[in-house]
C-alpha cells in the first residue's frame, strides 16, 4: 500500500464492515442456497498462509507492506539511504495463486492484498452508491487491493487476472442468481484507507474458507 494509507485521520472515512459474506453468500440477506455440484473449472492453488507486514518510515510516517512467510516477523529498524524503517503492524493472510483445471494453467495473485467489500466506504462515495445499486441487482461489490512496489508505487493487477479471479470465486458460489464482481482500485481506496481498518476489512481468507464449509 502506499505510504499515505497509514495515516489514522482516514478511518474516519470508513464504516464499521458489517458480517463478512462469504462466498457463495456475499451481499446476501438470508435467501436460501442451493448447491452447486458443478466442478470448478478454477480453484486456489499453491495458498501459502503468512503475515501482511506493514512498516512505518521514522522521519516521513509514511508506510508500505508486504507479506512474508517468517512465523515471526523482523522487527528491528534498518535504514535505507536516508530512511528509518521499523515494523509498525502485521495481520495474518495468505498468498494463493488460481489453477485453471481445463488447461493446467496456474496464475500467481502475488500482488494482490486482499478484497474491500463496498459497504466498508464512506455512505457518500461513488463506490458505495454503485455497490449499492448492484445489490439491488444481486451483485455485491469488491475491490481488489495491491500491495506497493519497493519504490512505493502500486503494483497493478491485469484485467485479464481479475478476469480469472472473477471466475474462481463466482464459480464457488451456494445462492442461486448471485454474483461477486470484483473490481480494480480505479477508485483509489489505497489512499484513503488505514492499515488498519484494512486489516480488519480485508475478507480474502474467510470468503474462501466459508465457501469451502458446509451450508
Amino acid at each position: 500500500m502506499a505510504g499515505a494509507a497509514g495515516s489514522d485521520d482516514r478511518e474516519a472515512h470508513l464504516t464499521t464492515r458489517p458480517p463478512l459474506p462469504a462466498v457463495g453468500a456475499a451481499g446476501e440477506r438470508g435467501e436460501p442456497s442451493v448447491s452447486d455440484v458443478r466442478a470448478p473449472r478454477y480453484e486456489l492453488a499453491d495458498v501459502q498462509p503468512g503475515y501482511v507486514i506493514i512498516e512505518r518510515e521514522m522521519h516521513s510516517k509514511a508506510a508500505r507492506s508486504y507479506f512474508s512467510v517468517e512465523p515471526v516477523p523482523p522487527k528491528e529498524p534498518y535504514r535505507e539511504g536516508s530512511q528509518v524503517w521499523s515494523f509498525w503492524e502485521m495481520a495474518q493472510s495468505f498468498r494463493f495463486s488460481v489453477r485453471d483445471n481445463q488447461t493446467g494453467d496456474v496464475v500467481k495473485f502475488d500482488e494482490l492484498l486482499g478484497l474491500l467489500y463496498y459497504a466498508c466506504c464512506d455512505t457518500d462515495s461513488d463506490l458505495y452508491r454503485i455497490g449499492e445499486l448492484a445489490l439491488g441487482n444481486k451483485i455485491s461489490i469488491y475491490v481488489a487491493i495491491t500491495y506497493e512496489a519497493p519504490d512505493g508505487s502500486r503494483l497493478n493487477i491485469s484485467l485479464d487476472k481479475l478476469a480469472i479471479l472473477n471466475r474462481a470465486f463466482n464459480e464457488r458460489l451456494r445462492t442461486a442468481d448471485k454474483k461477486i464482481l470484483i473490481l480494480p482500485d480505479y477508485f483509489g481506496l489505497y489512499k484513503e484507507l488505514s492499515y488498519g481498518q484494512i486489516m480488519l476489512d480485508f475478507g480474502l481468507t474467510a470468503m474462501e474458507q466459508k465457501a469451502d464449509s458446509p451450508r
